[in-house]
């Protein structure tokens, strides 16, 4: 039995993409091909909606008996892929759809379950974005006054001992790459918004999304606060091993919020009063060098308009691993953050934190 299936593709944040290829397989064990289940593939339009056609019986696998009697028996012949044929009732139906596309010179392929009631469809890329923080950046710096809340706090509650400073470092950084991709412009205001207003609220959300489900982010931040940096399985060595998936975000456009690890703590209270001096940024551009160092451009929070604003990894060697009596160089990356040129601070490593794209609220 044919069954036709209609839905819409587009990109993470929303937008559609068109001329995506749409099919629907069955999902095997491994070891195992999946079976196409489609009959007449998809193709999306402007819109990204698209519709295909397929057949969901297709999915049961079937066993083969040769039973080894006489000639004349039934069932039984030497011809290939004849005999008993029996269903494999183990064989569990787990359809998926296979999106196949182009995105910046590069085929891609993308699985989503077929789910009952789902019929949009998001591709884990954005469009194409030319970011430059002096035109899609925040025009005031990350110090907001008061405590860490999204809202003000009554001054009877004040303590000597908790700062009544704080920054906003990924959400502004998630915030920003959210009104470029709306293609929306950024609020011209040079003032630090106060807490509760809708500004500050918004970019306190998007601080807590950068920090992912239950905290996983901030605890990935304070392990690589607590890790040495120059040995064969630490920051230098992790950073360039994170620097492999960045670097192709970056080729595709796409922007990346890091953490950047600026501090070291060898033991829980010195994590309690360091981990929150660590920083996020968000990177938009790298070079490469002859030497195989990179240099990638970055919107800081800490530095408004500022163009300039970079990190320099350089290539470090870290030691030889004796791999199969074959001694292998291990290398890593030693990054610098440089402003105009110069040095600004030393980080210690940098991993990339999560994005999901969001809407940005009017603020006019």
């Amino acid at each position: 039995m044919k069954v036709k299936f209609s839905g819409s593709v587009c990109y993470a944040n929303g937008v559609p993409l068109a001329n995506v290829i749409a099919r629907i397989f069955d999902q095997d064990p491994s070891g195992k091909k999946d079976d196409d289940l489609t009959v007449t593939p998809g193709i999306s339009d402007n819109t990204g909606r698209f519709s295909l056609t397929y057949e969901p019986l297709r999915y049961l696998d079937f066993h083969s008996i040769n039973p080894s009697l006489a000639p004349d028996e039934p069932f039984n012949t030497t011809a290939v892929g004849s005999g008993l044929r029996l269903p494999d009732f183990g064989d569990i139906y787990l359809p998926y759809i296979e999106f196949s596309y182009t995105h910046h010179g590069r085929d891609l392929q993308h699985r989503s379950p077929l789910r009952i009631f789902q019929t949009i469809f998001l591709l884990p890329e954005n469009p194409l974005l030319e970011f430059l923080p002096s035109l899609h950046g925040f025009h005031f710096p990350n110090k907001f006054a008061g405590y860490f809340l999204p809202f003000s706090a009554p001054g009877f509650i004040a303590s000597s001992k908790v700062a009544r400073s704080y920054g906003l470092c990924g959400g502004m950084c998630a915030a920003a790459y959210d009104f470029a991709l709306a293609g929306k412009t950024i609020p011209q205001t040079n003032g630090i918004p106060h807490q509760g207003t809708r500004l500050h609220r918004y970019l306190f959300q998007r601080q807590m999304d950068s920090f992912g489900g239950m905290a996983q982010q901030l605890v990935k931040v304070a392990q690589w606060t607590c890790l040495p940096e120059g040995t064969l399985m630490w920051t230098h060595s992790r950073t360039s091993d994170e620097f492999n998936t960045i670097r192709q975000k970056l080729d595709d456009k796409n922007p990346v919020i890091l953490a950047l690890i600026y501090e070291h703590a060898n033991s829980m209270k010195e994590l309690s009063h360091r981990i929150f001096n660590n920083h996020q940024v968000l990177a938009y551009a790298y070079q490469q060098n002859d030497a195989g160092g990179f240099t990638i451009n970055i919107y800081d929070p800490n530095l408004p308009g500022r163009d300039d604003v970079v990190i320099q990894a350089d290539p470090v060697i870290l030691g030889v691993v004796n791999a199969n009596t074959s001694p292998t160089t291990v290398t890593g990356l030693k990054s610098t953050q440089l402003l105009g040129g110069s040095f600004y601070a030393q980080v210690r490593g940098f991993f990339s934190m999560p994005y999901l794209p969001v809407l940005p609220p009017k603020f006019n």
